[in-house]
């Protein structure tokens, strides 16, 4: 059994979420890690307590921030974590007060349950139900997202999307309200030395991946991106002040995606889904999310079928909104939808662009804070991990030749 964090903060959430489940005397019977590689910002815990009267078991998950202070000196940690309980104790809680006055009798049902939080510094914490014990499974990270998962995400998008249009035109002052609580981590990144020039690795990676012969169109058309204009092209992306904005998950590769399935003798199909880690929750343009999780986790052919990805989409955005008694056609159109696509997909493709080097390198070569690196040495350790780079050039490839074809380049 791993051991968990010397904590008084933890114990009495643990203690406090416990009791409220029934178990009154409790143990920690279970405790597992998570893997090197995921939760870069702290450590998530898999945690079975237990009541040593009546054996009653009660399984949770743990996001306990990393306490070092020089870790905590070289990344947003604090205010990640900030954002995540944020979202758990302002955004969704406004969600769910919004949609009981609307007469929604459904639960929204697109992020886990938030048991407890802890935002005391350095000891910010989120006990959180665990998924997995109820049939939840993780999709693997190098896999790609086949048709059946596309469209459950981007029906899931379209109902978180839903209550923000929402409650902005019923509730303008209050919507005004919880945006304006978000922190913009992308805002922050981008001005930092070490993301800003992890971007123009990035870039020069991906340039390195183009077939001269097969490529000059695109690679014509890529020349904007190169250099240090990707970094200006990403800080206008997330800075930028959009009539039609929403609270957006904003971390969206399938690493923080839950899937529960439907198995039978020839197939299994994804049936339910949640959104988890929030950390990097942000405010803009619905395209923000889509694009990023289509292109980071996909393919070229759920690429050649956007368009009636965006029509799912948008049949589940439209059921959201008429079920909160509003109108879809008059808070976000369609063609508004289609052209926020030329604009806005550009942050999923740069997104796609960072993530798909993470998620094609090796479990065993993946960084950690924990490693020992300090800040000036990070943009070369990033630089030099390995991964799969033949994968990686393929997937850039179809990415860069899809944003062409749709002229979104």
């Amino acid at each position: 059994m791993e051991v968990l964090p010397k904590s008084a903060v933890l114990t009495q959430l643990l203690k406090s979420v416990s009791e409220e489940n029934g178990i009154k005397n409790h143990v920690v019977t279970k405790a597992k890690t998570n893997k090197k590689g995921e939760g870069y910002l702290g450590n998530i815990f898999m945690v079975t307590v237990k009541d040593k009267n009546s054996n009653r078991e009660l399984e949770v998950v743990i996001k306990a921030a990393y306490f070092d202070m020089k870790i905590r000196a070289m990344a947003p940690v604090r205010q990640a974590f900030q954002n995540e309980i944020y979202f758990f104790t302002n955004v969704l809680p406004a969600f769910e007060k919004f949609a009981k006055e609307c007469s929604v009798s459904q639960n929204i049902d697109f992020a886990p349950k938030c048991l407890k939080v802890a935002v005391e510094e350095p000891e910010e914490i989120l006990v959180l139900e665990n998924l997995l014990s109820s049939g939840f499974e993780v999709f693997a990270k190098k896999a790609v997202l086949d048709d059946q998962h596309v469209r459950l995400i981007f029906k899931t998008y379209g109902k978180l999307h839903g209550y923000s249009f929402a409650l902005r035109d019923q509730e303008p002052q209050e919507f005004k309200r919880i945006a304006e609580g978000v922190c913009n981590m992308y805002e922050g990144l981008i001005k930092s030395d070490f993301f800003s020039d992890h971007l123009v690795e990035i870039s020069k990676l991906v340039q390195n991946t183009f077939i001269p012969e097969e490529d000059a169109e695109v690679m014509k058309k890529y020349q904007k991106y190169s250099g240090r204009n990707i970094v200006n092209t990403f800080y206008d992306l997330v800075t930028q002040e959009e009539y039609y904005s929403v609270i957006l998950h904003g971390d969206c590769w399938s690493n923080n995606m839950l899937f529960k399935y439907e198995n039978t003798i020839n197939s299994r199909t994804p049936i339910r889904m949640k959104l988890i880690d929030w950390q990097l929750m942000m405010v803009g343009s619905p395209v923000c999310d889509l694009s990023y999780f289509l292109y980071c986790g996909s393919s070229k052919k759920m690429f050649d079928n956007l368009n009636e990805y965006l029509h799912v989409y948008y049949e589940s955005f439209s059921s959201t909104l008429k079920k909160l008694g509003r109108n879809p056609k008059a808070l976000f159109p369609f063609s508004v939808l289609k052209q926020h696509w030329q604009k806005y997909s550009k942050w999923g493709m740069i997104m796609a662009c960072v993530l798909l080097k993470l998620k094609l390198t090796n479990d065993d070569d993946c960084l950690n804070l924990t490693d020992g690196y300090d800040i000036n040495e990070m943009s070369e350790v990033f630089a030099n991990v390995k991964f799969d780079e033949a994968d990686f050039g393929k997937r850039v490839r179809e990415i860069l030749w899809h944003m062409s074809e749709i002229d979104a380049l």
